[in-house]
């Protein structure tokens, strides 16, 4: 996943629409804390970092992300209006990877991306590397989707206790664990819609959920729509694309 840092919306924006059109996974936040903030079940393999507002090259963006003890393996690219070779160097020695210039190619930008994602810790073709705890959180989620995981059993498969599990999940997603497996089961309910799901049952049962009335009331909780509203409105902005 790639996540892109910018306060500038219009890049922010065509950065992300730029690799969503070649179906690579993206996030997008103005600053590292609203990132944070946005409890993102996914953690991102590379940054794109704009530093064009700083004075340091982008130090001091650095040193917010090295803070982040999930983020241990991530790889930055830095982004500058200009990129001149004195801008390059200094990113290179605040630790990114490269820089550069913030109107680049879409092309290239998706190629390079391409390029190190098959190449960065934690991408698939890397060597396996020991999960976080709030990936093994994650993981352990997804793996039991189907199978109408609780708290008692999420905290049962990962080994550890009911308070440990609770003060985990508060400490790297800011919820409870309960929160944070219906906020999973949603969000792949919402997946599943735009890629063409329209049985709500269907749906229910396939990310976890025996009663559908129970199904519904937590979507509606989540989005502020029902199952069936998301669908017709997701319907309809694909019939005007």
């Amino acid at each position: 996943m790639i996540l892109v840092l910018s306060p500038q919306e219009g890049l922010r924006k065509r950065f992300e629409e730029t690799l969503k059109a070649q179906h690579i996974d993206v996030a997008a936040a103005p600053t590292v804390a609203s990132w944070s903030e946005q409890n993102s079940l996914k953690l991102p393999h590379i940054a794109l970092v704009d530093i064009s507002h700083t004075a340091d090259a982008g130090a001091s963006l650095m040193d917010e992300l090295s803070e982040i003890e999930d983020l241990n393996m991530l790889w930055v690219l830095m982004v500058s209006v200009p990129c001149s070779i004195n801008h390059r160097i200094q990113s290179l020695r605040n630790g990114a990877l490269d820089c550069l210039c913030a109107d680049v190619d879409p092309e290239e930008l998706v190629l390079k991306l391409q390029r190190f994602l098959t190449l960065c810790p934690r991408s698939k073709y890397a060597p396996p590397a020991e999960m976080t705890e709030r990936e093994r959180v994650v993981a352990m989620i997804q793996k039991s989707l189907k199978q109408n995981i609780n708290v008692e059993s999420l905290a049962r498969a990962l080994h550890m206790s009911r308070s440990s599990l609770q003060r985990a999940c508060i400490r790297h997603f800011k919820i409870g664990p309960k929160e944070l497996i219906t906020q999973h089961k949603i969000q792949q309910a919402m997946r599943l819609i735009e890629l063409g799901s329209n049985n709500v049952a269907s749906l229910a049962f396939t990310v976890g959920y025996t009663n559908v009335n129970n199904f519904i009331s937590a979507f509606k909780r989540q989005t502020n729509q029902t199952p069936k509203e998301y669908m017709k409105a997701r319907h309809h902005f694909e019939e005007q694309v």
